[in-house]
Parts: C-alpha cells; sequence; structure tokens
C-alpha cells in the first residue's frame, strides 16, 4: 500500500491552471478590441497585475528544471541497478522494490516534465505581448538587434585600407 504524502506541487498546478485560464480569456477579449492600442492595453495590465505570480512561476519552473535533471539521473541509477541485479540470484526482493521504484520515479518525472510544459507555454503565449518576458533559448541582446534595421549594421564592415604611415623626420 501506497503512503499518502502531501502533493507539493498542488498549489502550483492550481495556480498555472488558474492563470493560464485567465490568459486565455484575456486573449479571448483582445481578439473583439478594436484598436490596436486597446488590445495592447488590455494584455499589458492584465500581465503588471500577475508579474508577482509569473515572476514565482518562472523561478519555480527553474527549480524544476533542476529537480528533474536530478529524478533522470536517479533513474539511470536506479535502471542500472536494476540491470546488473537481474544478473544475481537471490535479489527477487530486491529486484521487484527496484522496478517499482524505477516506475514511481518515471510517473514522478512525467508529471513534473507536464507542469513545465504548461509554465513553458503560458510564457509563451504572453511573452507576444510582453517581449521583456525572457524565455528558453531566447537571447535578449539578439531580440534588440532584431527590432533594428538592417541597413544600421551591414554584414561585412568596410575597412579601409591603411594607408602609409607618417613618420616625422627630425634632423
Amino acid at each position: 500500500m501506497r503512503e499518502t504524502m502531501f502533493d507539493e506541487s498542488y498549489n502550483i498546478r492550481e495556480v498555472l491552471d488558474d492563470v493560464i485560464e485567465r490568459v486565455t480569456l484575456r486573449e479571448k477579449l483582445i481578439q473583439t478590441a478594436k484598436g490596436f492600442a486597446e488590445k495592447k492595453n488590455l494584455m499589458t495590465d492584465f500581465l503588471r497585475l500577475y508579474q508577482p505570480i509569473l515572476d514565482r512561476l518562472r523561478s519555480y519552473r527553474e527549480a524544476l528544471q533542476k529537480e528533474l535533471s536530478t529524478l533522470k539521473s536517479s533513474l539511470a541509477t536506479v535502471n542500472g541497478m536494476l540491470e546488473v541485479s537481474k544478473g544475481i540470484e537471490g535479489l527477487a526482493a530486491r529486484l521487484q522494490r527496484l522496478e517499482s521504484d524505477g516506475q514511481e520515479l518515471d510517473e514522478t518525472i512525467k508529471e513534473k516534465s507536464k507542469i513545465g510544459d504548461k509554465i513553458d507555454d503560458l510564457f509563451n503565449r504572453i511573452r507576444t505581448h510582453n517581449p521583456g518576458i525572457p524565455g528558453p533559448g531566447r537571447d535578449s541582446f539578439a531580440d534588440v538587434m532584431s527590432g533594428m534595421p538592417k541597413d544600421l549594421f551591414p554584414e561585412e564592415p568596410t575597412r579601409e585600407a591603411p594607408g602609409p604611415k607618417k613618420t616625422s623626420s627630425r634632423s
């Protein structure tokens, strides 16, 4: 029988689902807005209001990534121990426990990955309205440069050939 454990991520999942639902409603409201300025203001106000929650979700996502890498490492260790234990006689009880631990770790990884994917999806959806939100694979310098006119930065800078050095001859 499984032990009853407190689910630490329950609150995060509930808040995440609530924020995603509100973003969806806000997106529908934006679609019905008439002017561009009105559309922009609707999401900007929303994001300003929810910024503390979004900051917490971002920090939770970072911690979740670290936890997932630890869990995956643990799963690899358990799987390695499982392979070694299969060749040894008399370890049937240990083998069953290792299989159970491996399945439990796999389920935990899947659940936490699903939460991470939801957080990533949320930030991808609101990034279009708030380009200041960092995301995976985004470089803020590249974002700034991509918004600049191309003619300001030619691909190959033209350099003048160095002329002969002027030397002063003093006698």
